[in-house]
């Protein structure tokens, strides 16, 4: 019998529902009394939307240029590649120095980047092997302001309320994942990929206009932090979650779950395309799919607050994200891939914010740069190996193959986190 009177959402223990009473309700933007957080979270979604408008007319654009799902993993390996190898050192960077200025900078970078290959592909100059290098430095820019743009909600919001700006955050992000590829396709079909393009680059001004106005000093040394070499910070940062057991499994869940879920999001356009048949529409409408079930998982979280059992919440999430793995790869019907879709969006974004959440109450404030680090790199570092697997064995079998296998494997992993590792399960 299910937990809760909502089949989609059985992830969440009949306790927490009984929490959901019309009083709590005033509680869902405690976050917003921050006037610096509500300028930083309107300014990230209208920017978020740009880059999901960028993200559906890119991959689009890649199967035009090389009709290769490969190519399209590839892609998606350049784009995260960089997270990997250099988002730790974006956590040093973080608690180094100030992290206004520091992701100011990389705002200012990425609109360049995209701003050249607006130009490049309207002048039909662009090729496949361009495409794919834009998408590195891009992810390298990324790689550097992600630690930081997590690490900076502790210099906006209070402490009480991190855990309601962390989902709030989340919720805008997919709220963006949801509306940015709608636009993306009709900006697709009616200007071209070079519109979503420009369109993308006009998107960072309004990050870049939030961050001038957070006036409150972000401090370049938070307290407690020793200066060390770039080594010694990050042997601290690894040695401090190394040591706290959960923490370290709960990473390890987010990592495996990202290496082996990638491809759901990777293979969309050939779907879209060859299984499906429903074009440059449909699979605009089945990203939007993806960020209705993450934002509905945003409000949710938003809601429950800082609420017992986080992880027994956190495997039950990854459960229900494998079952909406392997519904869609089954799926040869548009609605029950849309359902499928909505439903991996609400599992992931719910693990993902409560793992977040987790982390970011655990950890000291100077050690907060390099432990972001650590979930973005787990998040977002072993992307370029899963979309790189995703491309190689829909060439080699085919998408829904690749999925299922891939799917299955995830679920094998789920069994062992439940059986083996009861601590997660009792943790937060």
């Amino acid at each position: 019998m299910s937990d809760s009177p909502i089949p989609a959402v059985s992830i969440v223990p009949a306790s927490l529902w009984k929490q959901l009473s019309r009083r709590e309700f005033k509680h869902l933007g405690t976050a917003f009394k921050h006037p610096e957080f509500r300028y930083f979270l309107a300014g990230s979604f209208l920017s978020n939307i740009g880059s999901w408008m960028q993200s559906v007319a890119q991959a689009w654009l890649v199967l035009q240029l090389s009709n290769s799902p490969f190519y399209l993993g590839l892609d998606g390996f350049a784009n995260t590649l960089p997270i990997a190898i250099f988002a730790l050192l974006g956590g040093v960077a973080a608690d180094r120095f100030d992290r206004r200025k520091l992701l100011l900078w990389t705002q200012w970078i990425q609109l360049s980047l995209a701003l050249v290959l607006a130009v490049l592909t309207q002048a039909h100059l662009v090729t496949v092997w361009e495409v794919i290098v834009f998408s590195f430095f891009t992810g390298l820019t990324q790689s550097i302001a992600w630690p930081a743009y997590q690490a900076i909600l502790a210099n906006i919001v209070q402490r009480e309320h991190m855990s309601n700006a962390i989902a709030l955050n989340s919720t805008q992000f997919n709220l963006a994942r949801m509306i940015g590829p709608v636009f993306g396709a009709i900006a697709l079909s009616s200007f071209g990929t070079a519109g979503c393009f420009y369109a993308n680059a006009v998107s960072f001004l309004a990050v870049i206009y939030a961050l001038l106005q957070v006036r409150q000093q972000v401090n370049r040394h938070p307290p407690g932090f020793v200066e060390t070499s770039v080594v010694e910070s990050l042997r601290e940062g690894l040695g401090y979650l190394a040591a706290e057991k959960s923490l370290l499994w709960l990473l390890i869940t987010m990592a495996v779950t990202t290496l082996l879920g990638i491809p759901l999001v990777t293979l969309l356009p050939v779907f879209a395309r060859d299984i499906l048949k429903v074009g440059s529409s449909g699979f605009g409408v089945m990203v939007s799919a993806f960020g209705a079930g993450a934002v509905f998982a945003g409000i949710l979280i938003a809601l429950l607050g800082d609420f017992r059992g986080k992880g027994r919440f956190v495997v039950r999430s990854v459960f229900l994200f494998v079952g909406g793995m392997l519904g869609f790869a089954l799926s040869k019907n548009m609605l029950i891939s849309v359902v499928c879709l909505f439903l991996a969006g609400f599992s992931m974004v719910s693990y993902a914010s409560v793992i977040n959440t987790v982390i970011q109450n655990a950890v000291p404030d100077h050690l907060r740069g390099r432990a972001m680090s650590l979930f973005v790199f787990s998040f977002g570092g072993c992307m370029p190996f899963g979309n790189l697997m995703a491309g190689y064995f829909a060439k080699v079998f085919t998408a829904p193959v690749a999925l299922l296998g891939q799917g299955a494997a995830l679920g094998c992993f789920a069994l062992y986190i439940y059986f083996f590792h009861p601590e997660i399960r009792a943790g937060a």
